[in-house]
């Protein structure tokens, strides 16, 4: 099953020449430059944001979602069934914005934006259109390939029979004594986000024979094939190797030799990087794939792609926007968290090309993400993981798992494997752990599961910039959390922490539990203003215990307007308890 994710304009295939940096169109036997146009001006790719409040409800046209996807908007009570995250403009605003664009991409439901090339010429007619807030270029990235890894096809020390060399990478979460319990992840849906997947390898063949790869798509070349097509400056081996590697990590599933620590999971794969000399990212490319993920029923994304620097003039993200809420990847990554997606985002590695700043990336930074760095077998942190602390302050990573001689498949041949390393090998091992948690619990929105892993990790009582939380023991989380007791409040705690205060552009509000009521919608933060009117709600069951309950409001109300200056009392209720606070709102 495919759901399209947008429709272009013509049948074409991208690719890149390094060398010149130039996007080419290959459409039969002519290379026309997508840069160059007939009449010799430069074209360029620019999001088309729109203001939502010069947009009727009859410029608006709701979108169909798969029924597990509306299961799990019903569990998020900051979710309307108008919310503009569902919809999309109509032909009416469409065909004036056609006028003046040589090709829309795809309209982002997250950024209220479309991605589309147009002359520069046309930039004010498009600014004129009275729905139109801006146009600003889509960022393009350029890195260097990944390193391949090291082709070693003998067992590790650790290894078990089962689980061959992928036993030590499994064991340090305690992920083996999981899958001994019942719990492969069965039921719940992964999207990765990744370069390319090579589908004919033996460690997927269980998913798709199964019926278990769910969904797929290519928003490069903008069809069904995630697999290699091969083109200008694109190896058949580096397209595919790392999605492969990576889905192999949370998938796979070859007894004696590798299996995934969630192998028993639904799949959902994206193709949204294109892997040549060098790696090209178009920051629109990732958004829509979330946002595909989002309306195919993700409950979990898996991504290794960040970045941070870009080309072609549109300027990098310097480390003070890294504040989990201003780059277009971090917007995506918090609109699908507060959906009832977990975004499972690898740190990066680049500690070391920014000692003045640890080398955190985006989307990393989000609020969103559940973010991941790298360790060794020994549990200490590989010196490449990028780190934190955020812009804003936060301590990034959130967890870490093994990124150093991690057992994966490889896309040279079916049977093929080897050792590779990064905090993108990381992160499905984490997005594996944190599936097994939702089969368990599948009451339990995102954030109670970042918390169950956090609670149960060997750093849980002393985080850091370089750690986190550390790594999780997923089977002390699944085993030895109390689900059953009844709700209460420490002492000290009986507050709410308001940070930042006063509050610009949104507030964390900070405070714990003890002692949870399972599945019971009775729990619950409310924000007032002075005149008693209630402003914003939102539901806090069920609770964690012992965990820093942590909620975001973005400053706009139930109708999703931006509230005014003011103070505004914060409300967190239970059956028993009512604590209040306040915060300062300066525009």
């Amino acid at each position: 099953m495919n759901l399209k994710p947008f429709q272009r304009s013509s049948v074409i295939k991208l690719s890149r020449v390094k060398s010149t940096g130039l996007i080419f169109i290959f459409c039969l036997q002519s290379f026309l430059p997508t840069w160059a146009q007939n009449s010799g001006e430069d074209q360029q790719k620019v999001w088309i944001y729109l203001d939502g409040s010069q947009l009727n409800n009859e410029d608006l046209v709701p979108l169909d979602f798969q029924q597990r996807t509306l299961n799990r908007l019903s569990k998020k009570s900051s979710v309307t069934s108008n919310n503009l995250s569902d919809v999309i403009p109509g032909d009416h605003i469409r065909s004036q914005i056609d006028q003046y664009v040589n090709e829309i991409v795809f309209y982002s439901r997250s950024l209220k934006a479309y991605s589309a090339f147009i002359n520069p010429s046309n930039t004010d007619n498009i600014k004129n259109l009275p729905f139109v807030k801006e146009v600003v270029p889509v960022k393009i990235y350029h890195r260097p390939t990944y390193p391949e890894p090291i082709t070693r096809l003998e067992k590790s020390p650790g290894s078990s029979d089962f689980y061959g060399s992928s036993y030590d990478q499994l064991q340090q979460l305690n992920i083996p004594a999981v899958h001994d319990s019942g719990y492969t992840g069965a039921g719940v849906r992964i999207a990765i986000i990744d370069a390319g997947f090579y589908k004919d390898h033996a460690a997927f063949q269980h998913i798709i024979d199964s019926g278990r790869l769910i969904a797929e798509w290519d928003f490069i070349f903008n069809d069904n094939n995630v697999q290699d097509e091969i083109a200008a400056d694109t190896t058949s081996s580096a397209q595919s190797r790392h999605g492969t590697s990576v889905w192999s990590i949370v998938g796979g599933y070859v007894p004696d030799v590798q299996i995934g620590a969630a192998y028993g999971a639904e799949f959902l794969l994206a193709k949204s990087e294109r892997i040549g000399s060098e790696s090209i990212l178009e920051e629109d490319l990732f958004v829509a794939a979330v946002e595909w993920a989002d309306k195919n029923g993700a409950d979990i994304i898996s991504s290794s792609v960040a970045y941070r620097d870009f080309d072609y003039g549109v300027g990098d993200y310097q480390f003070e926007q890294l504040d989990g809420k201003t780059t277009n990847a971090a917007k995506v990554i918090n609109w699908a968290f507060e959906r009832g997606i977990l975004p499972v985002i690898c740190a990066g590695n680049e500690a070391n090309n920014f000692p003045q700043d640890g080398g955190l990336l985006t989307p990393s930074d989000a609020y969103g993400a559940l973010t991941v760095g790298a360790v060794n077998s020994d549990g200490q942190i590989a010196g490449f993981s990028s780190h934190g602390p955020s812009a804003d302050g936060r301590i990034k990573p959130d967890l870490c798992a093994l990124g150093v001689s991690v057992y994966v498949a490889m896309s040279t041949s079916p049977n093929s494997y080897a050792f590779g390393g990064g905090t993108s090998y990381s992160t499905p091992l984490i997005a594996g752990a944190a599936a097994l948690l939702m089969e368990k619990f599948p009451a339990l929105p995102p954030i109670k599961i970042i918390g169950l892993l956090k609670a149960k990790s060997n750093h849980s009582d002393t985080p850091s910039d370089r750690y986190g939380w550390g790594i999780p023991n997923v089977y002390r989380s699944m085993f030895e959390v109390d689900m059953a007791a009844v709700l209460n409040w420490e002492p000290d705690r009986k507050r709410i922490y308001a940070l930042p205060n006063p509050a610009i552009t949104g507030v964390t509000f900070a405070f714990r539990w003890t002692h949870v009521i399972p599945n019971e919608k009775q729990t619950y933060l409310k924000i007032y203003n002075l005149l008693g009117e209630l402003v914003w709600s939102t539901d806090l069951s069920p609770q964690i215990a012992g965990i820093d309950e942590k909620i975001y409001w973005n400053l706009k109300n139930i109708s999703g307007e931006i509230v005014p200056s003011g103070v505004y009392i914060v409300t967190v209720k239970d059956k028993h308890t009512t604590i209040r606070g306040k915060c300062l709102i300066l525009h």
